[in-house]
């Protein structure tokens, strides 16, 4: 059993080594298999998924003609139209293509507190999304964010990929603290085509900023999942208490009362509305949770606002 520190408290968290191979139960999978993700822009890919690319390929699909150069395919050329106008015109068809789709997880300490844990929280909307998108013929890659480095598993494609993924995460542990700036610009520099980057974390670590305008730069469509535990937004602990930062061992005694109490509420309500500014200013999707909340009765509706329905 993993134990952390907070408020002078010692909270047992829960097994994560029992729960980390629930992840997800099949009849949730299959409720899931009814959705897929959405990408606002259409990013072009290697293999041919179910997304339009920005390319012209050879499917089945009419996009456009374009006039016959030396060299091409005369398989392509209309050979109506030439019969009318004495031109020859290539068909070009709509080509579609596999999306990227990279989902990073916080594993800083901080991600350890909570009943379920912050980490296996995420965990769990990880282990969703990449199901929906190797679902949807997406290809997945994954990033533990730790220290100020990521490590990541790379990239997947297909529903069989999804064992070697609930492997994956079901490893990953909370340990230390995280530098999020530093972890998501090593994530750009070594990501060499861009998508739908999703970030799972508490965001606690205000630098995260600025490795979010690195992958905003590498035009990165970025979807924020902030993942909370309910003492954080409203802590109930009043009287004498001594804090103890789980990352870095820092101590602090305090006397806790209502008007501090309100106080703190305050500021972190604010601090969670920059993070919403924030997303809001740069065009990412943003998504505040809780890990109380059902996961089941909750996630669906989450998904809306980064998946849609296959129809």
């Amino acid at each position: 059993m993993g134990t952390t520190c907070h408020s002078g408290l010692e909270i047992v968290t829960i097994d994560e080594k029992r729960e980390n191979y629930d992840l997800l139960d099949p009849d949730f999978l299959r409720k899931l298999d009814q959705l897929s993700l959405v990408a606002r822009r259409v990013f072009p890919g290697t293999l041919r998924g179910e997304r339009r690319s920005t390319r012209r390929g050879a499917s089945v699909e009419f996009a456009d003609y374009r006039n016959y150069t030396a060299g091409d395919d005369l398989r392509r050329v209309d050979w109506n139209v030439y019969a009318r106008l004495e031109k020859l015109f290539l068909k070009l068809f709509v080509e579609e293509e596999d999306l990227h789709v990279y989902i990073l997880l916080d594993c800083s300490r901080s991600m350890s507190f909570g009943s379920p844990s912050k980490l296996l929280y995420a965990k769990r909307l990880a282990a969703a999304l990449s199901y929906i998108a190797l679902g949807n013929l997406d290809r997945v890659g994954l990033g533990a964010l730790n220290g100020s480095a990521v490590h990541t598993l790379t990239p997947k494609r297909g529903k069989r990929a999804v064992f070697g993924i609930f492997d994956w995460l079901s490893s990953i542990q909370a340990s230390g603290p995280t530098d999020l700036g530093e972890s998501l610009r090593d994530f750009t520099r070594r990501t060499s085509r861009p998508g739908v980057l999703i970030v799972i974390s508490d965001f606690l670590d205000e630098n995260y900023r600025s490795g979010l305008a690195a992958a905003l730069s590498r035009r990165f469509e970025v979807t924020l999942l902030q993942v909370l535990d309910e003492e954080e937004v409203n802590p109930s602990l009043v009287g004498d208490l001594l804090l103890i930062d789980s990352e870095n061992g820092d101590r602090r005694e305090i006397t806790m009362g209502q008007t501090l109490l309100k106080r703190y509420r305050e500021r972190f309500a604010q601090f969670c509305k920059d993070i919403e500014n924030f997303s809001t200013r740069y065009g990412c999707n943003y998504v505040r949770v809780t890990n109380q909340t059902g996961f089941d009765v909750f996630l669906l509706p989450l998904l809306g606002k980064v998946v849609s329905s296959k129809g």
